[in-house]
């Protein structure tokens, strides 16, 4: 018999000590109703659990995402159906101007109404907001229904622009010869204008228009008046053009700048006669303003996070055309790119990193526009240079949806997303500007003009229809998803009460059982004693 060590005792001691420790863990299980409380529990489980966690949240709020967009559509939808009840008054009241029961004192007062009715519709479209966001002015404008949006980068304004105008000697109208129908070109749009519809008294303003500088200036406004008029009828989203006399010459001018503000007479009508029947028309401009870049003056450009120093090629000269500069400037950024890929591997999209080249173009008011699929654009100087400074870049913020729009997340991860854009709901995009209903002629003429306004609204409001059901579906199935996603996590992370409750059963059950012998125990090193008597 041995006494300094009772193995007996040290044996029970230590399964006196598991049963307790696996008793303690049961007890934390059953408290927290979690069966993974620690790393230790289950490393692995752990990190599936919480990369799943990080999905149903994310599937949470995509789902209230695509909620705050259903709202901000409803708001939208309902200024729209408002514009819609002022066109059909409009309409109406046009209708009732075009009788040839009324005066022109009722078609004054008829058009009086029709004044205050256009305006409350601008006022619709300039002031409609969502979380200080307005809808209805064309901010939100986009080239496509819904779709993936890209990262682009804009500028400031850079460029010094002129407007695209035809002129030439004015030159009276020929009667009967030159009130035709005559298709001009507004910004590269056909716009048809029946000069053949104008009244004896309008026509006697342009026959004789030369005779003095008011009667040319008189001839001119009519023109752009009638100009304008045919643009609205179109339904075409154009600028109304100007059209003045300088006492000698004819010149209607385009309401835009750049490249593409432009103006051309048709092959026969009033323009191309009173303009002196061959005037070559003059397109607008739209030049570097800057300080020139030159070849030693490298850049830096930052692209989701990596950066590359980027070398002109050529020169960004004051002077030069915007579009020249943009092309040289996407092909200098695009080799610091190729230069990067080189570097990090990357040869495709599918390899991690790769970096997509950008495309540079110019906005019509005279901005660079860098779009890149790859991340977030941004533009930084070298110390003591100022070539980003000088292009308007220092300060250029990016932003998603390259198509325009407005951006939805509705996914739990990168990339799931759907943009949307709400068109111009204002009279001039609508092409009703320019309705006077205050002659009968006009009234008439309007009718055409409201009824395409109407349909631009009701294909807007159609639109956010359709995409209000695509988001309500979406929020069906993140719901699903998410519910689904949680499910599985529980089955993870959740401890199984029953099951545990039979472990904690028997390991209280192995405690009680190891305490008692462990007293057993330490009474046998007694029995010594008796061979001492």
């Amino acid at each position: 018999m041995r006494i300094n060590h009772n193995i007996a005792a040290l044996n029970t001691y230590r399964q006196l000590n598991s049963a307790s420790t696996a008793q303690g863990k049961s007890m934390e299980k059953l408290s927290s109703g979690l069966r993974i409380n620690r790393a230790g529990d289950d490393a692995a489980g752990l990190a599936i659990s919480e990369k799943m966690r990080a999905q149903v949240r994310g599937l949470d709020q995509a789902s209230a995402n695509a909620q705050d967009g259903i709202s901000m559509i409803q708001t939208a939808e309902g200024a729209l159906n408002e514009t819609h009840s002022i066109l059909q008054r409009v309409r109406e009241l046009a209708d009732q101007s075009a009788n040839g029961t009324n005066t022109a004192d009722d078609r004054k007062a008829i058009q009086d109404e029709v004044t205050q009715l256009k305006s409350e519709i601008d006022r619709i479209g300039n002031t409609t907001e969502f979380n200080t966001q307005k809808l209805l002015n064309g901010n939100l404008k986009s080239a496509g229904g819904a779709s993936v949006g890209q990262n682009t980068t804009t500028s400031a304004i850079v460029a010094k622009q002129t407007s695209g105008n035809i002129s030439g000697a004015v030159t009276n109208a020929t009667a009967g010869t030159d009130f035709v129908a005559e298709t001009i070109k507004v910004d590269g749009t056909d716009i048809t204008v029946n000069w053949q519809n104008l009244s004896s008294e309008e026509q006697a303003v342009l026959t004789a228009a030369d005779t003095d500088a008011n009667s040319m200036q008189k001839a001119a406004e009519l023109i752009g008046r009638k100009i304008n008029e045919a643009i609205d009828a179109s339904g075409k989203n154009i600028a109304h053009v100007n059209a003045y006399s300088d006492g000698t010459n004819l010149v209607v001018e385009s309401g835009t700048k750049g490249t593409d503000s432009k103006i051309a007479a048709g092959s026969a009508g009033i323009l191309k006669a009173m303009t002196g029947g061959s005037a070559t028309p003059t397109d607008g401009t739209s030049v570097y303003n800057g300080t020139a870049v030159a070849t030693t003056d490298l850049y830096n450009v930052n692209i989701n996070g990596v950066n590359m120093e980027v070398t002109p090629g050529a020169a960004y000269g004051n002077g030069d055309d915007m579009s020249d500069i943009a092309t040289q400037m996407q092909t200098d950024i695009n080799t610091a790119i190729a230069a990067a890929n080189g570097v990090s591997g990357a040869s495709s999209s599918a390899d991690p990193g790769f970096i997509a080249d950008v495309k540079v173009n110019i906005t019509a008011d005279g901005r660079f526009e860098i779009i890149s699929e790859s991340g977030p654009v941004s533009f930084s100087d070298k110390p003591g240079a100022s070539a980003v400074s000088d292009l308007g870049l220092s300060q250029a913020q990016t932003e998603a949806g390259g198509s325009g729009g407005m951006t939805f997340q509705i996914g739990a991860n990168k990339g799931q997303t759907i943009t949307f854009g709400i068109n111009d709901m204002r009279s001039a995009a609508l092409g009703i500007s320019g309705v006077d209903v205050s002659t009968q002629s006009g009234a008439s003429s309007a009718l055409e003009s409201l009824d395409k306004a109407i349909k631009s609204v009701s294909s807007e409001r159609s639109k956010l229809g359709a995409v209000q059901n695509r988001l309500e579906h979406t929020i069906n199935n993140l719901n699903t998803s998410s519910e689904n996603l949680t499910a599985a996590e529980s089955r993870i992370r959740d401890v199984d009460m029953a099951k545990e409750m039979m472990a904690q059963t028997k390991n209280s059950i192995l405690s009680q059982a190891a305490q008692a012998m462990l007293a057993q125990a330490n009474q046998q090193p007694q029995g010594v004693l008796q061979l001492l008597r």
